[in-house]
C-alpha cells in the first residue's frame, strides 16, 4: 500500500448514550491537510459515530468534507466517508470512499483505499490523525497521470 495524505482532526464535542448492552459516541471534529497535491481543512459539520454492542466489535462511521486548493491552486473539496472496526488489539481499521470535484486528483482515489487512525500525544488537546492509503495493484495507472502533471 502506498499513503496518499494523513488529515490531522481534533475533536470538539463528544456525546454518548449507554445501555445494558450498547454504547455510541457522537464525535463531532474539526482539522486540516496538508499533502503535496492538497492542502485544505475540514468544514463544519465532521462527525464520526461509534457503536459499542455488546459480543460484537466495535464500529465506527465517519463524513465530512475538506474544502482547499490542489497544488495548483485550483478549489477542491473531497467528501469523505470513512466506515471501521475496531480490532482485538485496539487499532481501528478503516475502508474510506472519496469523492473529489476535482478531474486531475480524482483518480487518486478510484478503487480501494484503506484507512489506520492514531491519536497522538497532544496536552492541549485530542487529536487524531487519519492515514489513508491506497493499495498499489491500483496505483500506478491511475496516479501516473497526475505525477506527470508536477502535482504529487
Amino acid at each position: 500500500m502506498e499513503k496518499l495524505f494523513e488529515i490531522n482532526v481534533r475533536i470538539t464535542a463528544f456525546n454518548q448514550v449507554k445501555t445494558e448492552k450498547t454504547c455510541v459516541n457522537f464525535i463531532n471534529f474539526d482539522g486540516d491537510c496538508s499533502a503535496p497535491f492538497f492542502e485544505g481543512s475540514i468544514l463544519p459539520g465532521g462527525v464520526d459515530t461509534q457503536k459499542f454492542e455488546e459480543g460484537k466489535p466495535g464500529t465506527l462511521s465517519a463524513r465530512y468534507i475538506l474544502k482547499g486548493k490542489d497544488a495548483e491552486g485550483r478549489e477542491t473539496c473531497l467528501f469523505i466517508e470513512n466506515n471501521g472496526i475496531f480490532k482485538e488489539d485496539g487499532s481501528i481499521e478503516t475502508e474510506p470512499k472519496i469523492l473529489c470535484d476535482n478531474e486531475e486528483l480524482a483518480p487518486l482515489f478510484a478503487g480501494r483505499l484503506s484507512g489506520r487512525i492514531r491519536e497522538v500525544d497532544c496536552p492541549e488537546h485530542n487529536r487524531i490523525v487519519i492515514e489513508i492509503y491506497k493499495h498499489k495493484s491500483q496505483t500506478v495507472a491511475s496516479v501516473a497521470r497526475i505525477r506527470s502533471s508536477g502535482a504529487i
